[in-house]
């Protein structure tokens, strides 16, 4: 699974377990600042990281349950 989109750093599938069942996450790491309060913070940006992600999700065929994006540290 790829994400078409220069602010994807790297992606990689993870598995979340909870009370209510097991779920897989697409993550996806980002270099964008993802704080809606920081200055560096560019919403046009994220908005097309969250559609290129949106896409992959959409394309999974039902393996990835969402898609949780991380700030690269």
């Amino acid at each position: 699974m790829t994400i078409n989109h220069p602010n994807a750093r790297s992606i990689r599938t993870t598995i979340e377990i909870d009370k209510d069942g097991v779920e897989t996450v697409l993550v996806v790491e980002t270099d964008l600042e993802l704080n809606a309060a920081a200055p560096a913070f560019d919403v046009a940006k994220v908005d097309a990281l969250i559609e290129a992600a949106m896409k992959s999700f959409a394309a999974s065929g039902g393996t990835i349950d969402r898609v949780h994006l991380v700030p690269v540290r």
